[in-house]
């Protein structure tokens, strides 16, 4: 992958299903029990809408090269807050930068649009990236699920 073929771009409406598709793999990689997984599936929890994509601001990183989607997010701005709704890359891209692209790129939008703080609902495997990014913890939330209620972290970064 060569850093110069990379391109962050915003999501089209008919990309939602392969955004999708990225959302369940990344989540996939973290070798959840099979029947969380599934939930997830059933729940519309790892889906993307094309009607969310309109509403949200939706990016994605591809490799122009290759024509790849690596990854991607969605965010929700009301006001002067903004939430992270999904950050996802493929499994094959954790561990590089990809993710703080992402991410940053996140940032950047918020504040444009007048956000001064992100606020997100980690999954509890992915707290650490957050906080390495500056974000602090600022709580929990419950998450019911199938195999027990999850305590996933809330965090919180400052624009």
């Amino acid at each position: 992958m060569d850093s110069d073929c990379l391109v962050i771009r915003p999501a089209r409406f008919d990309e939602a299903d392969l955004l999708s598709q990225i959302c369940f793999r990344a989540r996939s990689y973290w070798e959840y029990p099979r029947e969380l997984l599934s939930h997830w599936e059933e729940s519309g929890v790892m889906s993307l809408s094309p009607e969310e994509i309109e509403e949200d601001p939706t990016y994605l990183i591809a490799d122009e090269e290759e024509d790849e989607i690596l990854g991607f997010y969605s965010i929700r701005i009301s006001g002067a807050e903004c939430a992270i709704k999904n950050l996802c890359v493929l499994p094959e891209y954790v561990g590089t930068n990809i993710r703080a692209k992402l991410f940053l790129h996140a940032c950047e939008v918020a504040e444009a649009s007048g956000a001064k703080q992100v606020t997100v609902v980690s999954d509890p495997l992915a707290c650490g990236f957050y906080e390495e990014m500056g974000a602090e913890r600022i709580g929990e939330m419950i998450d019911p699920s199938p195999v027990g209620d999850r305590a996933l972290p809330v965090l919180k970064l400052d624009l």
